[in-house]
């Protein structure tokens, strides 16, 4: 019944395990950060892909698939000086908009497929997502006040290990959402 939808759901947990995979090989010196920055690349895309399929048949996820793009042009521009900041907030929301998009629509469809724990499982990503974005918009804002810049760093190393625990609940509920739908 939703056998694209499930495909597509299946490619969005490959990119999504791939970009973990390849963040942590960024920590290699050198060689690590050539090949995971390509493999991150390369996974981008293969998430660009996924959702552009999904999005023809679930309209969230076509949202969620414009605003991957707008959230990469906005990454691009974070670097120009006095408005990169500014940008980088704004790439914070975006990313935070198509997990929402993502977890509510496919869990919906999963729901309905008669699965509701995984459903609730992405319920539970995209809300323990906004309280990591929150965090993350939060620390962003108060790293530029020179003399809490050294607090702000220290917590942003405790709110991206959560991130990484959601990063993992969203793998999962991409996992078990696909397996669901390919029935």
């Amino acid at each position: 019944m939703y056998k694209n939808v499930a495909n597509g759901m299946h490619k969005m947990y490959i990119a999504e395990l791939g970009a973990v995979i390849c963040t942590a090989i960024t920590l290699i010196p050198i060689i690590g950060t050539i090949i995971g920055g390509i493999g991150a690349l390369v996974f981008g895309i293969l998430m660009i892909i996924a959702l552009y399929g999904v999005g023809k048949e679930v309209e969230d996820c076509r949202k969620a698939f414009i605003l991957m793009i707008i959230g990469v042009v906005i990454g691009l521009l974070t670097g120009i000086p006095v408005i990169g900041k500014v940008l980088s907030l704004a790439s914070e929301v975006v990313s935070f908009l198509v997990i929402y998009l993502v977890c509510t629509s496919l869990g919906k469809l999963v729901a309905e497929a008669g699965d509701g724990a995984t459903a609730a499982l992405g319920e539970k990503v995209w809300k323990l997502h906004f309280i990591a974005t929150v965090c993350n918009l939060i620390l962003q804002v108060l790293s530029w006040i020179p003399v809490i810049k050294v607090l702000a760093a220290v917590l942003a190393v405790v709110v991206a290990i959560f991130a990484i625990v959601v990063c993992c609940f969203y793998i999962s509920f991409l996992n078990k959402g696909s397996k669901v739908l390919s029935v």
